[in-house]
């Protein structure tokens, strides 16, 4: 058709920046270190859905980190960055809301530990961010007027604006719409990458 895009763009070209960010969410007081397992923070979110309908049952949902002074978190988010901790031992969490109905508020975990070189960015990060970290944050660098995703996304969008507002970061409108089946129809389709 001879269309071409002004320029294509991944979020790793962003790797840097989405790191002074997690910093300074950190700095803010929105971000913490957590050591927890996998099978723990499923525990905790456990015990998060059985408080929903029941305030009393018993348990904290909350992480034994969360509440670990600025400092700290920013030193051990550094060791993350170092490489001094093994993949699965730490990651970088947002301190959101564990009372909130929606999953996707549940300290949502921002940055993971893995130790395999990027096809783009190659060997420099052993820590990489999340879809959910970065997909908000990448659409206001880049000014998108609207984010259109699916509906399985729609449960997405609070923590997307949380994201958004913890960083005084402009805001896209966000938009969700069913999937549309269309035969005999080219159709481009705009996907983020990281």
């Amino acid at each position: 058709m001879g269309w071409k895009p002004v320029r294509v763009t991944y979020t790793s070209d962003y790797f840097q920046k989405l790191y002074e960010l997690a910093v300074e969410l950190i700095k803010r007081g929105k971000a913490y270190v957590c050591h927890q397992t996998k099978a723990e923070i499923e525990a905790s979110r456990s015990i998060a859905r059985a408080k929903i309908s029941d305030p009393n049952a018993p348990g904290s949902p909350d992480s034994p980190w969360r509440d670990r002074p600025v400092e700290e978190n920013l030193r051990e988010f550094e060791n993350m960055r170092k490489g001094k901790y093994s993949a699965n031992e730490a990651t970088l969490r947002l301190k959101m809301d564990m009372t909130s109905p929606n999953p996707n508020m549940w300290d949502q975990v921002a940055y993971r530990i893995k130790y395999m070189p990027h096809p783009h960015a190659g060997a420099d990060w052993c820590i990489y961010p999340t879809y959910d970290y970065t997909h908000c944050i990448i659409d206001s660098l880049e000014h998108i007027d609207y984010s259109i995703c699916t509906l399985e996304f729609e449960t997405r969008r609070e923590s997307y604006y949380w994201v958004l507002e913890a960083l005084d970061l402009y805001r896209p409108k966000v938009y969700e719409m069913s999937r549309l089946n269309i035969s005999y129809t080219v159709l481009f389709i705009y996907i983020q990458c990281i």
